[in-house]
């Protein structure tokens, strides 16, 4: 886990910072909302992750920090800066508009490595791409720079290896050359979408070491999508909870294995091998999620809710102050113990020690 201590005295710099982004696509069958009134800040050097269910936003407001609709019938509100670089909306740039800071500023690890890659042409070749979108280097300096950068993520042998195609890269290897591209134009914010889907466990946990050796000797800051709340827990700082296109808890990733505020949280808490108390069962969160269609704006989660009252029905789920960086989208937070059943976290420990190793998908 990175560390948040101030830099010489200094409290670190916001690098991002997202302010009540709504996406909208009309559909014939209705309005659908993938994200809702999301609201975030990342500063240097952070690992913020994001964890939710499939179809709960997340890739869709990773997408949006890039500036980035996921069609063109989409519409928003809301706005995404990067501070001292781009003071105006990244929203209303367009692709054009961004195109300077993609790679340079902020850059995107694509969810799934089998598919993000040309199958026809060398792996070498697209790094290079990737290198000289941003700099005007000689062939032989760029093929220096896709051999440093194929080291740098780990790909034995680079000399040899970066004239296999794709179908000669195991999904790992495929995966270290994403990230290769990703990093090609020195970013000041990487956001890993899903990077360790479809990768067997093993080297689902190399590629989290890369990534945060990597941010810890970059200096980056660092965005991890995951469904997965063991793998968030493992290397974030804070961790932001997803429920159908909303953020309904974000907090320190201590504070949130420690003491859930949000129902939905500690659901997903005691469903993991680890988290819970040996002497307690693991749990499962019943129902399905809502379909992200003409949303009400009251509490969405109700109906999985064993929490859940009568005025949670008409309750609008304002996102509430948690101590002093904590927020939760839930009226009764204050009243329930939704730690009990909890495996106790180590005050002095990192996030990882509780559920270390464990990937319940």
């Amino acid at each position: 886990m990175s560390s948040l201590a101030p830099l010489t005295g200094r409290v670190r710099p916001v690098v991002l910072e997202a302010d009540d982004i709504c996406v909208t696509i009309r559909t014939s069958s209705g309005v659908v909302t993938p994200v809702d009134h999301v609201s975030l800040q990342l500063r240097q050097g952070e690992v913020l992750g994001i964890v939710g269910e499939t179809g709960s936003g997340k890739t869709v407001t990773c997408r949006s920090l890039l500036g980035l609709m996921p069609s063109g019938q989409a519409s928003h509100t809301g706005s995404v800066r990067y501070p001292g670089v781009l003071d105006g909306n990244a929203l209303d740039l367009g692709r054009r508009g961004m195109r300077k800071h993609w790679g340079r500023y902020i850059s995107m690890i694509p969810q799934n490595p089998m598919t993000s890659l040309n199958p026809v042409q060398r792996i070498g070749d697209q790094i290079a791409e990737a290198v000289t979108a941003h700099q005007k280097l000689s062939k032989g300096a760029t093929a220096e720079r896709v051999i440093e950068l194929m080291s740098r993520v780990g790909i034995p042998v680079p000399e040899k290896r970066l004239r296999d195609y794709p179908h000669q890269f195991s999904g790992g290897m495929l995966q270290r050359t994403l990230i290769a591209i990703a990093l090609a134009g020195n970013p000041k914010v990487l956001i890993a979408d899903e990077p360790t889907t479809a990768l067997d466990v093993i080297i689902q946990d190399q590629i989290l070491s890369l990534l945060i050796d990597l941010q810890r000797d970059i200096g980056m800051s660092l965005v991890l999508v995951s469904h997965d709340l063991s793998v968030i827990a493992q290397i974030c700082d804070r961790v932001g909870v997803m429920y159908a296109g909303q953020l309904v808890e974000m907090a320190a990733t201590q504070d949130i294995l420690r003491r859930p505020q949000h129902p939905y949280t500690a659901a997903l808490l005691k469903s993991l091998p680890g988290a819970v108390a040996r002497d307690q069962p693991l749990t499962t969160i019943t129902g399905s999620p809502p379909r992200l269609v003409d949303l009400p704006q009251t509490c969405r989660f109700q109906p999985r809710c064993p929490f859940a009252e009568d005025a949670c029905g008409t309750w609008p789920t304002d996102l509430l102050h948690t101590g002093d960086t904590g927020r939760v989208r839930c009226r009764r937070h204050d009243e329930l113990d939704l730690a009990a059943g909890l495996a106790p976290v180590p005050a002095a420990a990192g996030p990882s020690l509780p559920i270390v190793g464990v990937h319940a998908h």
